[in-house]
């Protein structure tokens, strides 16, 4: 059996569909048949060869959900025709970061889906069996693809990372992305939980559409970098306390005006950073005021499971801004690339 997929051939190059074989699963891996794969800046990192080591020809696509078609020996409790959406990274397992739920910094750690095995720019892919998670039917393929990456990825930094506590108020910075839209949302969530206590959600991006988009899911307030001090809005927006927690998925362009806008104990989890890779800090805040600098990566299978809950109880809406066949991802990476994007856009096989 064969399949339409898209082929990076060279690093840099153009993307090609082609026809190419169906892998069979081996130890431990199943068959899926591709429902959906979300697109985002990771794709375009991979494809640009900032990740070298992955070998070409390959099929990138890291955000995926799908259906069993076939397990391979050793897999138990899957069964062809579940739904499932599907975690991106190869771990063991069994080191003392994945017996202890913190999977994402496996000390054997193999790499991702899409980069160091075939991804889900296809009609089907190849997954290791505990990447995935089972998904209701009332959730959509497409809304599933979001669920591990874009959800995930905030969940995992806000309830395990950050330690988010009703009554606190935070900033997002990079709002209106794909991981910041759904951080939004998930600020929001956890504020409702103590709205008598004032907590608040403070989003940061660039463009009106962005800062609609993010007051539209739950935003208190929306700042634009580019026309107001960060620092100073966020000092007047917390009568002058500051910030009890900070999401930064900008890097150095946002993160001095953040750590002026940090309350005593505040905390700022760093989960990504495009904006550059050295920052000079001072220690002094940070000892004076027990400030917290920490990292987040991703999310765990049992945390995307948790994820998977709040979206089929309606808590959560995975935000779906657009659904194209194979035969259009140069265009969609072409938004991506200008981030235009809202939210998520996915391929459809």
């Amino acid at each position: 059996m064969d399949m339409r997929a898209v082929l990076l051939d060279e690093f840099g190059g153009p993307l090609h569909i082609r026809r190419v074989p169906v892998a069979e699963p081996g130890l431990g891996e199943v068959l899926l048949r591709v429902g959906a794969c979300a697109v985002d800046q990771f794709d375009l990192a991979i494809r640009a060869g900032r990740w070298s080591h992955a070998v070409l020809p390959l099929i990138i696509g890291h955000e995926i959900s799908g259906e069993v078609v076939a397990v391979g020996p050793g897999v138990a409790g899957w069964s062809p025709g579940e739904r499932v959406a599907a975690s991106l990274y190869l771990v063991c397992g069994h080191c003392r970061h994945c017996r202890s739920g913190r999977e994402t910094i496996c000390e054997d750690f193999a790499g991702h889906v899409g980069v160091s095995i075939p991804g889900g720019y296809a009609e089907y892919v190849v997954l290791p069996a505990r990447n995935l998670v089972a998904i209701p039917d009332r959730i959509g393929f497409p809304e599933a693809s979001v669920i591990a990456n874009a959800i995930g990825t905030p969940y995992h930094a806000f309830t395990r990372r950050m330690r988010l506590r009703p009554g606190e108020s935070v900033m997002i910075t990079g709002a209106g992305g794909g991981v910041g839209i759904h951080a939004v949302q998930l600020a929001a969530m956890m504020g409702e939980l103590a709205a008598m206590m004032g907590a608040r959600v403070l989003a940061v991006d660039v463009t009106s559409a962005k800062l609609e988009a993010a007051r539209a899911h739950g935003a208190d307030l929306v700042v634009n970098p580019e026309t107001d001090d960060l620092a100073t809005v966020a000092r007047d927006w917390t009568g002058g306390r500051g910030l009890d927690g900070i999401l930064e998925l900008v890097g150095p362009a946002t993160m001095p005006a953040g750590f002026a806008a940090l309350a005593k104990g505040g905390r700022m989890v760093i989960v990504g950073s495009h904006t550059g890779t050295e920052l000079a800090i001072s220690p002094h805040a940070f000892y004076l005021n027990e400030l917290e600098l920490l990292g987040a990566r991703n999310v765990s299978v049992g945390e995307l499971a948790e994820v998977v809950d709040l979206v089929a109880a309606g808590k959560l809406q995975p935000v779906v801004s657009g659904m194209y066949p194979l035969e259009q991802v140069e265009e969609l990476h072409e938004r991506v690339r200008n981030r235009t994007v809202i939210g998520r856009e996915v391929l459809v096989p």
